[in-house]
């Protein structure tokens, strides 16, 4: 706007002026092509200032998020949101669908940069896994809220204009705005898999088989917790990406815990060592390789117990029959 304002300025001087004059006299050719090129300095210079004057209350909220540190985000997003939809419906030159979605994408990058400040990508794999889970499913739930009030915002933006205006709708397809952003959160996700999956593999390391199998069972989950453990480091030290590697070694090792599970419940003597095998599992029992190993003993899990209850009910019968024995 600035350097519109300039140019424009040099082209008004009187000295220019008296050139026009002068063209004009002599009917010069290159009159034609000079009042052009000053309309459509005038034109441009009447853009700009409208944008700038519609712009500038975006700013006071850009640079809000770029001093607020991303856990405290949250609240700031749909009021930036309110504001570019203000500006859509009051500022005749950016009310265009290719001006709104670069302004939308650019406040997508500022997003990402801030998100990136806030994960540490370099020590996100090298830190607590807890903590750096805590701050990967902030950043994500953060990120899709962002999206989630863009279509909020998108649904009521016919309540901006006043009843005698005609409403444009932002008809442009929401992949326009986030297609950047939804490749961050994809490879987010990726992450917050990895963290999860290390988080339920260390547990491996706590895990001890009784039973006749016990002492050989242990050994082998002790040497898969090792072997996850070694696959974890190699990548989180590494500067490219390997996670699709590491993704298939998981998956091996899930193959093998089934196996593991359904060896050790086989082993079990009675109902209650196999609860006392679920209780060692735990959630990892929910990981969808394990978990359809682990299917196939419901019925059997259902049958122990049943067994047991007919137990325990014929162990009551007997004695209220001696108590009634004796009572007699």
């Amino acid at each position: 706007c600035d350097d519109l304002e300039c140019i424009y300025s040099q082209l008004t001087t009187r000295k220019v002026r008296n050139m026009i004059a002068m063209l004009e006299r002599v009917e010069s050719s290159y009159l034609p092509a000079f009042k052009t090129m000053l309309m459509d300095v005038e034109t441009a210079l009447t853009e700009a200032q409208d944008i700038h004057l519609h712009l500038m209350p975006l700013r006071r909220h850009l640079e809000d998020v770029e001093r607020t540190d991303f856990s405290e985000m949250r609240p700031l997003l749909l009021p930036l949101l309110h504001v570019v939809c203000l500006t859509w419906v009051t500022c005749k030159h950016y009310s265009q669908p290719a001006r709104i979605v670069v302004l939308l994408q650019e406040i997508c990058n500022l997003l990402i940069q801030r998100a990136l400040v806030f994960l540490s990508p370099e020590d996100l794999l090298k830190g607590e896994m807890e903590e750096s889970l805590g701050k990967v499913q902030m950043v994500l739930s953060i990120l899709n809220g962002f999206k989630e009030a863009f279509e909020d915002r998108r649904e009521e933006l016919h309540t901006y204009y006043k009843s005698d205006q005609e409403v444009k709708e932002w008809d442009f397809h929401a992949m326009m705005v986030f297609a950047r952003l939804d490749s961050f959160l994809k490879r987010l996700e990726m992450v917050e898999d990895l963290l999860a999956n290390a988080l339920d593999l260390m547990k491996l390391e706590k895990i001890e088989f009784s039973g006749f199998k016990g002492k050989a069972l242990s050994q082998q989950v002790l040497d898969m917790y090792e072997e996850f453990q070694e696959a974890y480091k190699v990548f989180a030290e590494r500067t490219y990406d390997c996670l699709d590697l590491t993704n298939m070694k998981v998956e091996h090792i899930d193959r093998r815990l089934g196996t593991v599970f359904i060896q050790a419940f086989d082993d079990a003597s009675d109902l209650e060592h196999t609860f006392k095998l679920l209780e060692m599992f735990g959630s990892l029992l929910e990981r969808p390789v394990i978990a359809a190993d682990a299917a196939g003993k419901y019925s059997d899990l259902i049958r122990m117990f049943s067994g047991a209850l007919s137990d325990a009910r014929l162990i009551y019968s007997r004695h209220v029959q001696a108590e009634l024995e004796l009572g007699e």
